[in-house]
């Protein structure tokens, strides 16, 4: 079967690109010969991606961080419609946040990666299909593997994005650090979010539709999640009482969900809109397309991992 890598050289602050000479080797020695592409601007992986696949690629593997991960299902994926059942992907985690990676519960490194690819087994999970309102107000689509979530983590990775120096002492660091200068200003949005057909209205921190279990470098926002039970978990944190740096600790363990603040629904079907004209940002998987109004949707056995 013919093997497309695609490369995004700026993951890691410029890490992947300058390393991924060393990465193509052990590819190489560890696979069959494949074919490469760099990208060059942010979106590219995904165009590079469905031109491998209109060439006749069957396998795809994604070198940088979650975001990359996403542009490479995006490139996968054809509009509405799940990526082809003969088309297998992978990935080797390069970048700020590794999120993807835990969900899976795969080991960290790039040699651990590669033996994954080798020697893993074939995992096939659900994908979450995203219509929302792009930055110029039109609606747009895009689809997710693992979390995509809003308000206070819109603003978050906006920060995030934004930042250098934080990144350059590791995701884990960058999150935590922009979350909490984010959380000092942060006043909180109120939505209405129906959860297949059923609204609850809140003034809310952050929800999170879940696919995966992880986001934000670490945290385990849906502790009990699954990425091939067909449906999402949505954990909604509500603003009052508001959550301080100590609480924000009990992300990391999944304790939160035990939280007075906190509830956890599931559903297939999940529809959020603001209350208020004032923008509530979205963040999927680790980037920051839109905003809302949006609508997430399940899509079972969707995408072939190989893990």
């Amino acid at each position: 079967m013919k093997t497309f890598v695609v490369v995004n050289p700026a993951a890691a602050g410029g890490g992947a690109g300058k390393h991924w000479p060393k990465i193509s080797r052990e590819l190489q020695a560890a696979l069959a010969p494949f074919d490469s592409a760099l990208s060059s601007k942010p979106g590219e992986v995904t165009t590079l991606v469905r031109g491998a696949i209109a060439a006749g690629a069957k396998n795809v593997i994604a070198v940088g961080g979650d975001g990359t991960v996403n542009e490479a299902v995006n490139g996968l994926c054809d509009g509405e419609s799940a990526p082809a059942n003969d088309v297998t992907f992978g990935f080797v985690m390069y970048g700020t946040g590794g999120d993807f990676r835990r969900s899976l519960d795969l080991p960290k490194g790039v040699h651990a990666a590669i033996e994954n690819l080798r020697h893993g087994r074939t995992q096939v999970i659900d994908l979450g299909r995203l219509r929302y309102t792009g930055p110029d107000g039109a609606p747009a689509l895009r689809w997710f593997n693992n979390i995509s979530s809003f308000g206070f983590s819109g603003e978050v990775v906006r920060a995030v994005n934004a930042a250098h120096y934080s990144k350059m002492l590791g995701g884990k660091f960058s999150f935590l650090w922009n979350s909490f200068l984010e959380l000092r200003k942060y006043q909180g949005c109120k939505v209405d979010i129906t959860i297949d057909g059923e609204t609850v209205s809140e003034d809310v921190c952050t929800a999170a539709i879940c696919n995966g279990r992880y986001f934000g470098g670490g945290m385990k926002m849906a502790p009990n999640a699954a990425l091939d039970d067909g449906h999402f978990d949505v954990v909604v944190v509500r603003q009052e009482p508001r959550l301080t740096l100590f609480d924000m600790r009990l992300l990391y363990s999944g304790a939160h969900v035990d939280h007075p603040n906190v509830s956890v629904f599931r559903g297939r079907r999940i529809e959020a809109k603001p209350v208020s004209n004032a923008p509530i940002y979205l963040d999927v998987e680790g980037e920051a397309p839109g905003s809302l109004p949006a609508t997430f949707e399940i899509v079972p056995k969707a995408l072939r991992v190989r893990c």
